[in-house]
């Protein structure tokens, strides 16, 4: 008997080290967006009544990763399927889509607030950045987090009780504020070399630095 719950116990240990192998080798080669079936306004997650489309176009884009970002953040619901496999958010994910989306919930790393409250969309630095939503930019202001870089805020056209807002932009003048932008049409600048200066925690599900725009939805008042 001994000797059979042993042979057991191997195999079942060997099955599961294959389907982890297995898992682990579908998550590297998964793409965060399949390029060839995907347009320059796919949307990524709907937040608050409003689709978040990718800022970074689906070619150029390294990885997605969800993370909490503070309290006062609207709970994004994610399109695609998630790598990490997180139950949780398993619940609240569109699922598998046309465009092939693939993204990862990233450790919280001692953030509070949902675990989807943010996006970070990763590139390299000085890829091209777009609107995220349709809507008009309400501010511009310096990012704390990385030197000539900004964090630009829209309303957008869904749901003008919100803010959509995209960090780590360096810009230069592409949107200024009252400008009326069109989700995945208007650039609004290119990605800051963020790596430059921190540690991205993207850098951990990517096989580059990490740099990224990070996209978050604030209701407003």
């Amino acid at each position: 008997m001994a000797v059979s719950l042993l042979v057991l116990g191997a195999v079942a240990l060997v099955f599961a080290v294959f389907v982890q192998s297995r898992a682990t080798d579908t998550a590297e080669r998964a793409v965060p967006i399949d390029p060839n079936n995907a347009g320059p306004d796919t949307v990524l997650a709907e937040a608050a009544r409003v689709d978040i489309s990718t800022p970074i176009r689906p070619a150029s884009l390294t990885g997605l990763g969800y993370h909490p970002e503070g309290e006062s953040l609207a709970t994004m619901k994610p399109r695609g399927e998630n790598l990490s496999a997180n139950a949780f958010v398993g619940l609240l994910s569109r699922g598998e889509t046309p465009e092939r989306i693939h993204y990862y919930v990233m450790d919280a790393a001692g953030r509070g607030g949902s675990q989807t409250g943010a996006v970070d969309v990763g590139a390299t630095t000085g890829t091209t950045v777009y609107a995220p939503v349709t809507g008009a930019v309400t501010a511009i202001r310096p990012d704390p987090m990385v030197e000539n870089a900004n964090i630009i805020e829209i309303k957008p056209d869904a749901n003008p009780d919100v803010r959509v807002s995209v960090a780590l932009v360096r810009s230069d003048g592409e949107a200024g504020v009252n400008d009326y932008v069109t989700a995945g049409t208007t650039e609004l600048g290119t990605i800051a070399d963020s790596a430059e200066v921190l540690d991205p925690q993207l850098s951990s599900y990517t096989t580059d630095a990490g740099n990224h725009v990070t996209v978050s939805v604030s209701k407003t008042g």
